[in-house]
């Protein structure tokens, strides 16, 4: 049997010191590597996850705003790997009041971007109707108590978290007299129309934000309709439509459109 001899050399200590460093180095550089990347993600999804609980707290503010103009509120994000922005929405949503357009506009969203590490469901309603599509809730009413402001997850190349406002509140507030001579009276049905319009203010600062929500405007219109008793109120968006329709019981009706402008800035 053929025995294999050994011939007395050896590697060299300095070969093996060298590579004995640098695989100690390629494990220490592979560990930090590794360290620094899971504490990225987790950054990542600690801030996504305060994203979504400031999109809900300004949602929920702007419901708790007063019609009177000049009132405000504000929340802040701490954004370092997202972004946050405000942005014109590609649906145009209508009011109309017995087939006649009243109203329109296009929907403007408040979109929050988590970072490349964060992970999310392809849709989740946050605050909302959990059964419906944001679209699908369109007229918020005494027999529909929905909220006006929504704020759903949706993963459109990235994670995003949207408040949307796309939706009007229909409420019938009952019967008031009016005379259209001044001597005699008829009672009229009183139903009022609330679309909050969200509009883009200044866009300043970095990392930490006050996103501050005010309102700007507030116009009202008085659509009279004196010899109609029953209406319909209907709000188209994209594809879908609600209808809502009403009676008090009065001679005719007055309907009440408050268009509220709500600025969102950034600073």
């Amino acid at each position: 049997m053929a025995k294999t001899r050994l011939d007395g050399k050896g590697v060299s200590e300095v070969v093996a010191t060298v590579m004995l460093v640098t695989v100690t180095l390629g494990m220490i550089v592979a560990g930090v590597f590794f360290a620094q990347l899971n504490l990225s993600m987790q950054a990542q999804a600690t801030e996504f996850e305060n994203g979504k609980a400031s999109m809900i707290s300004l949602a929920q503010m702007i419901e708790g705003l007063s019609l009177a103009k000049g009132s405000a509120a504000y929340t802040r994000f701490a954004v370092s790997s997202g972004g946050l922005a405000v942005t014109p929405g590609a649906e145009k949503l209508r009011i109309k009041v017995e087939g006649e357009t009243v109203f329109e506009d296009n929907v403007t969203l408040v979109r929050f971007r988590g970072g490349g590490g964060v992970s999310s469901l392809d849709f989740q309603v946050l605050k909302g109707v959990q059964t419906l599509m944001p679209a699908e809730c369109l007229i918020v009413s005494p027999e529909n108590p929905a909220p006006l402001g929504w704020v759903y997850l949706k993963r459109e190349q990235g994670a995003w978290v949207i408040m949307d406002f796309g939706r009007v509140r229909v409420v019938p507030s009952g019967i008031v007299n009016a005379t259209r001579d001044g001597v005699n009276w008829d009672p009229l049905n009183v139903v009022e129309i609330t679309y909050v319009r969200i509009v883009p203010g200044t866009f300043s600062g970095s990392n930490v934000y006050d996103v501050s929500a005010r309102v700007v405007n507030v116009t009202s219109r008085v659509i009279q309709l004196i010899d109609s008793t029953r209406i319909t109120i209907t709000v188209e968006r994209g594809a879908y439509f609600n209808e809502y329709s009403t009676d008090q019981g009065g001679n005719g009706t007055l309907v009440f459109l408050n268009i509220v402008e709500v600025e969102i800035s950034i600073r």
